[in-house]
């Protein structure tokens, strides 16, 4: 079991690492459309080192947060409760464990309302109240999907659900003296929650960084709109598996870019 959590946690950061190449073409092309191009062009020439480099330092960087957190956080998930049965059952000999047909659809549903309601709170609602979303016309990026399907569906999870979620879990079981067997519901839910919260708390630099300045309107949208997201993932990874988990935040970003961002822009 020992060897196979690091097997479990080396393909996670595998994953993570070509993610992190595509944050940073990623992260260039969403600059380049709030740029000029002349100082898009500037921005490029005044960096020291070239952008494939940075991305490739990125990547690695990437890889080594994910291979760290993500072994410490199978371990906790083990202690806990929480359940890696498809990954577990890639790297163990005998029967394979299959993705079941209604968690599946589950997930896919979850990310898909998830999709909806970023896309449309900005569309019908938002986009009337602040000046900036009101000037942005969002449109489909290849490179926007694949990141937010590798980076966004893998990486997030493994950091907020396999390694925080689990760690909130075994401090809380660890301060009221019990086990994963006689855990109580109210620890999972306050794991739930506060991961929702500090995944949509990091949204916060970009958010101000999109905006221009952090008004109480904009930082109520971004915990919003990110915190649903995360009450979703989360409740997956407790009762379904973290595999389910990953799925929904993968099709969160597969519904945006493939069907509400053509659908209502």
């Amino acid at each position: 079991m020992k060897k196979n959590d690091f097997k479990i946690a080396l393909l996670l950061a595998l994953i993570c690492f070509v993610a992190g190449l595509c944050l940073v073409p990623y992260q260039l092309e969403s600059l380049k459309k709030t740029m000029s191009t002349e100082s898009y062009q500037a921005f490029i020439e005044a960096t020291p080192i070239p952008m494939e480099f940075v991305s490739l330092i990125a990547s690695f960087q990437i890889f080594l947060m994910s291979l760290l957190l993500g072994f410490i956080g199978i371990k906790l998930a083990r202690k806990t409760g929480f359940s890696l049965d498809i990954l577990d059952s890639i790297f163990r000999k005998g029967k394979k464990v299959l993705i079941e047909k209604k968690p599946l659809l589950l997930s896919i549903l979850f990310g898909v309302i998830t999709g909806l309601i970023i896309v449309g709170a900005d569309r019908f609602y938002y986009q009337q109240r602040i000046k900036a979303i009101g000037e942005a016309m969002p449109e489909f990026s290849l490179m926007g999907l694949v990141t937010g399907v590798l980076y966004g569906g893998v990486m997030e999870e493994v950091l907020l659900r396999l390694f925080f979620m689990s760690l909130l879990v075994w401090l809380f079981l660890k301060a009221a003296r019990r086990t994963k067997d006689n855990a109580s519901p109210a620890f999972f839910w306050a794991a739930i929650i506060i991961a929702a919260l500090v995944f949509a708390a990091l949204h916060l630099p970009a958010t101000k960084g999109l905006f221009g300045e952090l008004t109480g309107e904009i930082i109520f949208r971004s915990f919003l709109l990110n915190g649903i997201g995360g009450i979703f993932f989360g409740w997956l990874y407790w009762k379904k598996g973290f595999e389910y988990s990953i799925v929904a935040h993968m099709f969160t970003h597969i519904s945006m870019q493939l069907l509400f961002i053509p659908l209502f822009y």
